[in-house]
């Protein structure tokens, strides 16, 4: 990918909408062209509850955002949450040759689908699959095994479905307001992608996204997305003072585990790392630290040119990881012609010899 693309990212929340427009040159750099918010109807706990409310925040938001940039605003891609979000571990494997042979392209794909080739009811699908690493024969733990020789190869993946009509939903929302979808993610790996740096999800980070109505925790670990959890605990129900309410405890213990979890993996202490609206209630930081006996440092974006302050890098956080989760995802798709056809005749070789 050698011309800069313009993408948007749509941050459908209960609270608020926000959208961000953003250039992207060839080596991953953000140049945020334009952003735009407003508050958000019909939505609850990240589900849509009144299309017509929905539809109508959505589009003044982005009718905000067309008039404030030259060009058209390019390929939306927006957010998805909500508690029927669920994520599993699943592991596939494949054989290779009884005898080994190079480790092909094509060989990794079959895993991974291997791997994520989980048994679902129907009205569920899978929006990512998360490669957490492979394993040869006996070998586990291979970040890479491109080019390894091997006679088996695994795959373990963390696959993060959601309810087919929650997607439907969201993709009519948009549509409705006059825009169309070129793909959905999951909240918490478009934050991992705008606050959370490549080094630190190598290590350990759990990433707290303190909304209106849903508290999200992520864990990151060696690189990618580890699992999640999402409480029903946000600023619309903790309206009292968040010292003296019953409702953090549950919070708590799940950051707890996510510490503890994290802990024993890795040899430094895990990042813990704080977003959304409600991360700028005064002394939510010095709570949280006491309450966990474990730093916590407010969320910072990183990678992103323009005219963004601190405050709005909170609020614009998620639509601007949306803008970088498209960028990964195009970069991922690119692969050279040369590429395909060797990668398809050595596949061919493989297959008889």
């Amino acid at each position: 990918m050698n011309k800069p693309i313009t993408v948007t990212g749509l941050d459908i929340g209960s609270s608020k909408i926000a959208a961000v427009v953003a250039r992207i040159d060839k080596d991953g750099r953000l140049d945020i062209a334009g952003f735009a918010t407003g508050e958000a109807g019909g939505i609850a706990k990240g589900m849509l509850v009144d299309l017509d409310d929905s539809t109508d925040s959505v589009s003044r938001v982005l009718a905000k955002l067309k008039a404030k940039v030259s060009k058209k605003i390019g390929e939306i891609y927006v957010n998805i949450s909500g508690q029927d979000v669920k994520g599993a571990k699943s592991v596939g494997m494949i054989p290779i040759s009884i005898r080994g042979r190079e480790i092909t392209k094509p060989d990794i794909e079959k895993s991974i689908n291997a791997a994520s080739t989980i048994h679902l009811p129907f009205d569920r699908e899978i929006i990512h699959r998360v490669v957490h690493s492979f394993s040869i024969d006996d070998q586990p733990w291979i970040k890479n095994p491109l080019g390894l020789y091997a006679s088996r190869l695994a795959c373990e993946t963390y696959v993060i479905t959601t309810n087919v009509n929650h997607i439907q939903s969201v993709y009519k929302c948009v549509n409705d307001a006059g825009y169309d979808v070129k793909d959905i993610a999951f909240t918490g790996i478009a934050n991992g992608m705008s606050l959370v740096d490549k080094e630190v999800k190598e290590s350990g980070a759990i990433l707290i996204d303190m909304g209106n109505s849903l508290t999200e925790i992520s864990i990151f670990f060696g690189g990618a997305l580890d699992s999640f959890d999402i409480v029903s605990l946000g600023s619309r129900d903790a309206c009292c003072d968040f010292r003296s309410s019953a409702l953090f405890n549950a919070l708590i213990s799940a950051i707890s585990a996510g510490i503890h979890d994290l802990s024993k993996k890795s040899v430094r202490p895990p990042s813990v790392i704080l977003t959304g609206g409600y991360a700028l209630a005064d002394g939510i930081i010095e709570f949280l630290e006491e309450k966990l006996s474990h730093p916590v440092r407010m969320g910072a974006l990183r990678g992103v040119q323009g005219d963004i302050s601190g405050l709005d890098g909170v609020r614009l956080a998620t639509a601007i990881g949306l803008c970088g989760y498209a960028y990964e995802k195009r970069l991922s798709l690119a692969s050279g012609p040369a590429k395909r056809i060797h990668a398809k005749v050595v596949e061919l070789f493989n297959s008889y010899f």
